[in-house]
């Protein structure tokens, strides 16, 4: 089992942003924890929410943990992980131009990085695709 873990640096506001994205509302999210108390992440949530409301301008670190059993990625891959991330291309026809690599190679990588979970592709303008790093880190864990 191979371990990836995504780490991001964020504050105490940007943490009750996600909560709010989440839930809706501290309240909202309380009421969730009353009517299952069971569900332990509501809660860990709750309890975060909390202390970041007191404490707003904290840096901390926010991680997402993924698991699989076979994870292949080589060079090419985290050279482009690296050019998403500090070069910040507008679709992969930029990417492409931006590494000096064919189209169609740099997206198939993309893909397979947006399979694997460690990029993300929003919409952008005429039906291109923006490749996004949302992570600061990521610990691979073997």
């Amino acid at each position: 089992m191979i371990s990836i873990k995504m780490i991001k640096k964020t504050t105490g506001k940007g943490m009750i942003r996600k909560f709010e994205k989440a839930y809706g509302s501290f309240d909202g999210l309380e009421r969730i924890v009353k009517k299952d108390p069971e569900n332990m992440i509501a809660y860990y949530d709750l309890d975060d929410w909390k202390y970041f409301l007191k404490h707003p301008n904290e840096e901390v670190e926010d991680g997402k943990t993924i698991f699989t059993e076979d994870l292949s990625i080589g060079k090419i891959e985290l050279e482009i992980l690296n050019f998403i991330k500090n070069k910040h291309p507008k679709s992969m026809r930029d990417l492409a131009k931006l590494m000096n690599k064919d189209v169609g190679n740099v997206q198939r990588k993309v893909k397979h990085l947006e399979k694997e979970g460690l990029i993300t592709l929003e919409e952008g303008s005429k039906n291109s695709k923006i490749p996004i790093v949302n992570y600061d880190k990521i610990e691979i864990e073997i």
